[in-house]
């Protein structure tokens, strides 16, 4: 039994859960640092003097900075490892936002806030090599479970205690408050965290091949690719949601004001808060129900959006806008299957660069999504308050319905497969050659 199996068949250490809550935190900060100007959009507005449409250049200059780093952070993780990455990643987001702090001009304002996209992109997978790296097998799923609950606190925090620090503390101090303590952090990772247990040895020199073929070698397992759009499936629709285009559209379809929509989008994100960690629980470290829940969770996204988005008239009733939302949520807290389906196919040296191309999933449909969106919001001519404007925004939203329904097929075509989990014994260098074979290239 290889040192690797040994370590695995254990039980976690303290210290192990120590550094997962070291690392954890920094996913929460990251969290906090992503969703702040969904708050302060309107502060933002006014202390650069744009109008408030401009300030979508902020989301997606973040989202798309995240999307582009998601495989360099990804090798990083792989080859420079967790302690230092994480560390630069809370570095650079520190920057970004002491950066936003000050700044008066919009150009000023984006650097700031494509600071903090990089340094978001960082830190999630690398959060995730820590888990794969000090956890047993058994308990993985319901960590990365956690790490998705912690990053749901942060996304709460970026609500009311920030808005209440915007409305008693000013701009300049509540940001100067939320760089200057994530700077602070910095140092946690650096002195606290430890890349794998003592008893495990560093990869040799020759351990890793050339970014290329550990690329490519990722993305032929088909675990990868499942996880790609399972990713897709649950994640793009909920962020298309929270982050982008959810308060224009119950704002057009429903004829809420902005304080009840943004009740409603509360709904969702206690879905995704209270059902991540059930689902880890029940799911756990099972194959089967892995790949049952790798399926049913896009499905939650395909029912909650085809409620929204063909519901006669428009209009839905507000206890189905309430379930569909809540359904959203839970659909996207099977994200981090996408993670586990990926993992067990993938060598322990290369599993950060295999979660790098799954995490592409979510937010390049997100980034699609969202520009899709925009250009047919941007087409509606009805007048304010009518059914027609109602119906056409209602429509303009498919693109999220589009997007959920495509994935889950390819969910459902890769689920239709058992793993394949990875083994030195089986597929002792996958990654080194590219002749290398796959244990079962049948299912690819």
């Amino acid at each position: 039994m290889s040192t690797v199996d040994q370590r695995r068949r254990e039980r976690a250490s303290g210290r192990a859960w120590a550094i997962w809550a070291i690392a954890a935190s920094a996913y929460l900060i990251a969290l906090l640092h992503r969703m702040a100007l969904g708050v302060a959009g309107t502060d933002a507005a006014d202390r650069f003097d744009i109008p408030v449409g401009s300030l979508a250049a902020f989301t997606a200059l973040q989202l798309l900075l995240y999307l582009v780093m998601q495989v360099p952070a990804g090798l990083l993780a792989d080859r420079v490892g967790p302690r230092r990455t994480l560390a630069l990643g809370l570095a650079l987001m520190a920057a970004g936002e002491l950066l936003f702090a000050f700044a008066t001009s919009m150009p000023v304002g984006l650097v700031g806030r494509g600071l903090v996209g990089i340094g978001d992109a960082l830190t999630f997978l690398n959060v995730l090599r820590l888990v794969h790296a000090w956890f047993p097998n058994r308990q993985q799923t319901l960590l990365v479970a956690l790490t998705g609950f912690a990053g749901a606190v942060g996304q709460l925090v970026s609500t009311v205690p920030l808005e209440l620090g915007l409305r008693h503390l000013g701009w300049a101090p509540t940001f100067l408050l939320i760089g200057g303590l994530t700077s602070l952090l910095v140092a946690l990772p650096l002195t606290l965290v430890r890349d794998r247990p003592p008893h495990v040895p560093a990869p040799t020199a020759g351990a890793h091949d050339s970014i290329r073929r550990t690329l490519a070698a990722a993305w032929r397992r088909p675990g990868t690719r499942h996880g790609f759009f399972v990713h897709m499936a649950t994640l793009a629709p909920f962020l298309l949601a929270t982050a982008v285009w959810g308060v224009p559209f119950m704002e057009g379809t429903q004829g809420l004001d902005r304080d009840a929509a943004a009740g409603y989008l509360l709904l969702g994100a206690l879905g995704f808060l209270i059902s991540g960690p059930i689902l880890g629980l029940v799911v756990g470290a099972h194959p089967l129900r892995l790949r049952w829940a790798s399926v049913l969770g896009p499905l939650c996204n395909v029912v909650a959006w085809g409620a929204l988005t063909l519901w006669p008239g428009g209009t839905a009733p507000r206890p189905v806008l309430g379930a569909a939302l809540v359904l959203s949520g839970v659909g996207a807290a099977a994200t981090m299957f996408a993670f586990e389906v990926a993992r067990r196919e993938s060598p322990p040296v290369a599993s950060a660069s295999a979660a790098a191309l799954v995490n592409c999933g979510g937010f390049s449909g997100a980034v699609v999504g969202a520009i899709a969106i925009g250009l047919l919001l941007n087409r509606i001519d009805a007048p304010a308050g009518t059914a027609e404007l109602a119906i056409a925004t209602q429509h303009a939203l498919l693109p999220s319905l589009v997007i959920a329904v495509v994935s889950t097929i390819g969910c459902a075509w890769y689920a239709r497969r058992p793993s394949v989990p990875w083994s030195d014994e089986v597929d002792p260098v996958p990654w080194e050659s590219e002749t290398a074979v796959d244990p079962d290239p049948s299912i690819r």
